[in-house]
């Protein structure tokens, strides 16, 4: 439905000396909760839930930068892994792989249509966009989820539904 069910604030949100920010609409890499925008593009293209994924060192040589050597957070390799069990056990490399397969370009499109509204420079970003490397604000990352719990259709967020006073009654 898109209904945000509660939302909490700073413990003073008009302090300007550190309650006033709202972290809910602030652009912050999301790390691997980024990862299912990756393959939602892969599945809706060719690739299916047991679709092999190596799990194994490699390299990509990026004009004008160090060699980019994506690694697992448990630095460990798992070999030949089924994409569901990839992105289960949110593995970087075979993300990356899969990332590298179709391009940069084809998961930010995908994330502006589940409701990603912060790529908007596209030449900021690399392999690494699907580890988190690209910021989001967290109410679209919900937009983006809400997407996937509604079989691909996106909902906007409603976040007001309505406002009560203190003893319950409804003032708006």
């Amino acid at each position: 439905t898109g209904e945000v069910l509660a939302m909490v604030g700073s413990r003073n949100y008009f302090d300007p000396k550190g309650g006033n920010f709202n972290v809910t609409l602030a652009s912050r890499q999301p790390g691997s909760a980024i990862k299912p925008i990756n393959y939602a593009h892969a599945l809706e293209n060719g690739l299916t839930p047991a679709s092999i994924i190596d799990d194994s060192p490699i390299s990509y040589d990026i004009p004008g930068q160090l060699p980019y050597s994506p690694k697992n957070y448990d630095n460990q390799f798992r070999g030949k892994v089924p994409l569901r069990t990839a992105l289960g056990s949110s593995l970087n490399v075979p993300a990356v792989k899969v990332l590298a397969s179709y391009g940069v370009h084809k998961m930010i499109d995908q994330g502006k249509k589940m409701g990603i509204t912060t790529w908007n420079e596209p030449s900021r970003f690399g392999l690494s966009l699907t580890l988190g490397g690209g910021e989001v604000k967290m109410t679209d990352l919900a937009v983006a989820y809400g997407s996937l719990a509604n079989y691909g259709h996106k909902v906007p967020l409603n976040p007001i539904l309505r406002v009560k006073n203190n003893q319950g009654k409804t003032l708006e």
